[in-house]
């Protein structure tokens, strides 16, 4: 049962930053509402550094999914769930989450590296 409402919260993350942007005007909901949403499942709420948050506000600022600009906040959290190799990042304006993005597991990484300052060239550059 726990699996299948796991999966189920992992495809309405998935979802919730559709239903944001389509409804084109709230972007934000009280923070407690996912992060209850994700604790309720097993899953976990992470907060992001402050490097992760720029980090990540140059991707959404680049990700053709995503509204114009950039996101809300100046903060951001992780919200995983197990059976989701990915996460959802809300951005943090006081106690609002908004504007939601899904990242793949591979963008988990790159944050990963982020908040752990490991630089690592790959190629042989110019």
């Amino acid at each position: 049962m726990l699996s299948k409402r796991s999966l189920a919260l992992a495809g309405a993350l998935t979802v919730l930053p559709h239903m944001v942007f389509a409804a084109g005007a709230a972007h934000c909901v009280d923070v407690s509402v996912p992060k209850k949403a994700v604790e309720a499942n097993n899953g976990k709420w992470i907060e992001l550094t402050a490097d992760q948050w720029e980090f990540l506000r140059g991707i959404y600022a680049m990700n053709p999914l995503t509204p114009p600009g950039l996101p809300f906040g100046d903060k951001a959290a992780l919200a995983k769930v197990d059976g989701n190799p990915g996460g959802l990042v809300f951005f943090i304006d006081g106690d609002r989450a908004c504007t939601p993005m899904p990242v793949p597991k591979e963008l988990l990484v790159m944050m990963d590296d982020v908040a752990t300052a490991k630089i690592s060239h790959e190629g042989s550059g110019l």
